[in-house]
């Protein structure tokens, strides 16, 4: 029997760290399941590499993602796992039951006769056609269950895991639940951002998104025609196209200074930094003052355009600067930014029912749209979650839907 190997040398082998380093840089599903592959090859000699992976269903409402390395004698890599599930969960999930938590196992783990292995129903219909002959697996548990799964397979001649191979898998065990985690962030924070761009969309308001050092991070369509008529006037506002010419009118970035200003002098100051807010960087936002957060009404005399300038800190997360928001309305509030009468968004349309909400309630869908819980909206709103019910319940009743989840659908249908 070959020697087993030590696992604590091994980890500190150069290609084994330039894989790990490749695993924590992926920013993408396909860098990580590419990384993956790198680094098994690395750690432990295989033939094939099968993921089951649910990192994307932060919500339990995806699919499971499956791949196969590009070594596998799978004809397609994006396989239907029932079969699998079918024959192999009377053989492994025993197993599982008895040990919640555990990172990894292989067959012999299970059966050590590896003659009633190649008996099994799972053998026969699924390993045996493939050409394998021994398995390992590695488990990434979540809510009691098994969210995500690597199999390491084996052809006969390559024998079976090794109890140091096993300790490898152990050992960069966590390094891979780090990296997927960071992956479920980022596709959180995705889902979030799409959510928010499909409410912006629908939403009637020309809204103006600037982040803590006055850079605009969104900005609708009539928001952008409203700052070219803030800048230049109704007439020469025409002649160019909004985008070409955008720029942030200088009485609102200089309104957004002097909101920065107070907030900076009303935030506590930080224990390890005491100094006085007229030391602090602009560009370090503090944590969120006691108290209602300033606001300033413009009205530009030439245009005659209004702006509502705002300063909002997302309390569910101390490390996330606070944004200015910034509504604009053309002269009067209901013409448009040409000068002619709006025109009213499609009957039914999310848009027209949008219409119907007051600027509360919108706010409140928009929480929605970003994934923001009863409690999570109470705390950004400073209301009570029974308001907060009570709002939601009115906002359903008025957009003709019965769930948030019907409330995203009616929005994507924009």
């Amino acid at each position: 029997m070959p020697p087993t190997p030590d696992t604590s040398s091994v980890l500190h082998d150069p290609k084994l760290q330039r894989a790990l380093l490749d695993l924590h840089g992926a920013l993408e599903f396909h860098d990580l399941w590419g990384s993956l592959q790198h680094l098994f090859e690395v750690a432990v000699p295989h033939d094939t590499l099968v993921m089951s992976a649910n990192y994307l269903d932060w919500r339990r409402e995806s699919s499971t993602r499956r791949r196969a390395s590009r070594r596998s004698r799978i004809a397609d890599p994006e396989f239907n796992g029932r079969a699998v599930v079918e024959h192999g969960a009377p053989f492994f999930q025993p197993f599982l039951d008895a040990h919640k938590g555990i990172p990894c196992y292989s067959h012999s783990d299970i059966i050590a006769d590896a003659r009633r292995i190649t008996r099994l129903p799972y053998y026969r219909k699924y390993m045996q056609p493939a050409g394998w002959r021994y398995s390992a697996h590695l488990l990434f548990w979540r809510d009691g269950a098994v969210d995500t799964s690597f199999a390491l397979r084996r052809r006969p001649d390559q024998g079976d895991f090794l109890p140091g191979e096993m300790d490898l898998l152990r050992a960069v065990h966590p390094h891979i639940e780090v990296a997927f985690e960071r992956m479920r962030k980022f596709e959180h924070e995705r889902q979030r951002r799409r959510l928010l761009e499909t409410f912006y969309r629908a939403t009637p308001e020309a809204l103006l998104f600037l982040d803590w050092n006055l850079k605009c991070v969104y900005s609708s369509r009539d928001a952008l025609s409203l700052c070219a008529h803030w800048n230049l006037g109704p007439g020469p506002a025409k002649k160019f196209s909004p985008q070409a010419i955008f720029d942030i009118p200088p009485a609102i970035a200089a309104a957004c200074e002097e909101i920065r200003a107070e907030w900076l002098q009303a935030a506590p100051a930080h224990p390890s930094s005491p100094a006085p807010a007229s030391s602090r960087r602009a560009g370090a936002a503090p944590s969120e003052p006691a108290g209602d957060p300033p606001l300033r009404h413009l009205v530009d005399a030439r245009s005659g355009c209004e702006a509502l300038v705002s300063l909002r800190k997302d309390t569910a997360n101390a490390l996330t600067k606070p944004v200015f928001i910034i509504r604009l309305r053309p002269p009067g509030g209901a013409a448009g930014v040409d000068g002619s009468e709006t025109a009213a968004p499609a009957a039914g349309s999310p848009a027209r029912l949008l219409h119907a909400l007051s600027p509360t309630e919108r706010e409140l869908v928009m929480l929605v749209c970003a994934g923001c819980s009863n409690k999570e909206i109470a705390m950004r709103t400073a209301k009570t979650e029974g308001s907060v019910k009570v709002l939601l319940s009115r906002i359903f009743k008025k957009l003709h839907v019965t769930s948030r989840t019907r409330l995203i659908i009616a929005l994507q249908q924009t």
